[in-house]
C-alpha cells in the first residue's frame, strides 16, 4: 500500500472516532466527555498553569524524563540478559525460569514494594519502571539470539573476522528487529506502569493530573490529559522510531521482530 492511500486510511480512521466520540458524548454524557467541553479543556490545559503553578510541559516532561530513563536502563540490562540466554545453553536451563516468575509478577505489586522499600517519590519510580520492563525486553532480545544463522557465524570466521567485526556486522544485523521490537514493547508497557506511579506516589507528572481530575470527576480535562500523551507516543512512534526502523532496516525490508505485551 502506498503511503498516500495509508495516510488517506488513517485521516478517514480518525474522523470516524471523532464522530464515534462526538455521538456518543451527546449520548452518554455522564460517562463520556462530549467533543466540544473536551477542546475546551484542552485549550485550558495548554494555556493556563495547573496545580502547584506548573504548565502542561512540565509535567509531560517529568513523565518522559522518567519513562526514557528507565528505557535505557532496560534496554541495556535486558540486551545483556536476553544475548547471554539466547547464546549459553547453561545459563539459560539455570535461569529461564525465573524470567517467567519475573514476568508473573504484576506491576502494581512492584510499585508497591518499591515504595515500600525506596520510599515514596521518584526514586522509587525509577527503580519500578525499569524493573517492570526489563523482562520484557530480554525475553524478546533471547528470542532474537536464539535465532542467529549460525552458518553466517561460520562463515564469517572462515573468511578471518575478528570478536569487534563478529558483533558488528553479523550479530547486531541479524538482532535489529528484535531489538526495535523490545523497544516498542518496553515503551508501551512502560508508559502506562510510569502514569501508575506518577499517579499512586508523586505530586507531578501526567499520571498524578489523571489522579488529580479523577478525583474532581472533571472528565474532560482527564481526556485532554490523555490526548496531550497520545500524540507525544504518537510523535515518537513515527517521527521517530519508524523512519530510524526503515533507514536500519533498508537491507533487510521482510523482517519483522517479536511483539510482546503485556
Amino acid at each position: 500500500m502506498d503511503r498516500v492511500k495509508r495516510l488517506g486510511y488513517s485521516i478517514a480512521s480518525i474522523v470516524v472516532l471523532l464522530v464515534i466520540w462526538y455521538a456518543g458524548g451527546v449520548a452518554y454524557p455522564e460517562v463520556l466527555p462530549g467533543l466540544p467541553e473536551t477542546i475546551d479543556s484542552l485549550v485550558t490545559v495548554l494555556t493556563t498553569p495547573g496545580p502547584y503553578d506548573h504548565m502542561f510541559y512540565y509535567h509531560v516532561w517529568k513523565t518522559i524524563e522518567m519513562l526514557f530513563a528507565s528505557l535505557i536502563v532496560s534496554m541495556i540490562v535486558g540486551t545483556l540478559l536476553g544475548i547471554a540466554l539466547g547464546r549459553s545453553e547453561t545459563l539459560e536451563s539455570t535461569i529461564s525460569t525465573w524470567i517467567y516468575a519475573w514476568l508473573a509478577v504484576p506491576s502494581l505489586v512492584i510499585v508497591f514494594l518499591s515504595a515500600i522499600w525506596i520510599g515514596f517519590d521518584a526514586s522509587s519510580g525509577f527503580f519500578a519502571v525499569p524493573v517492570v520492563i526489563t523482562p520484557f525486553v530480554a525475553l524478546n532480545m533471547w528470542e532474537g539470539a536464539r535465532n542467529l544463522d549460525s552458518d553466517l557465524a561460520e562463515m564469517a570466521e572462515f573468511f578471518g573476522a575478528d570478536r569487534v567485526q563478529m558483533f558488528t556486522d553479523i550479530i547486531v544485523p541479524q538482532l535489529a528487529p528484535f531489538l526495535f521490537a523490545s523497544f516498542r514493547s518496553a515503551l508501551s508497557i512502560g508508559w502506562k506502569i510510569t502514569l501508575l506511579v506518577e499517579a499512586f506516589l508523586l505530586t507531578r507528572g501526567v499520571g498524578f493530573m489523571f489522579r488529580r481530575y479523577f478525583d474532581q470527576y472533571d472528565l474532560p480535562t482527564m481526556m485532554s490529559w490523555l490526548i496531550i500523551f497520545v500524540v507525544f507516543l504518537i510523535v515518537v512512534e513515527y517521527g521517530v522510531l519508524a523512519p530510524l526502523h526503515e533507514r536500519v532496516m533498508e537491507w533487510r525490508p521482510d523482517a519483522e521482530g517479536v511483539r510482546v505485551t503485556e
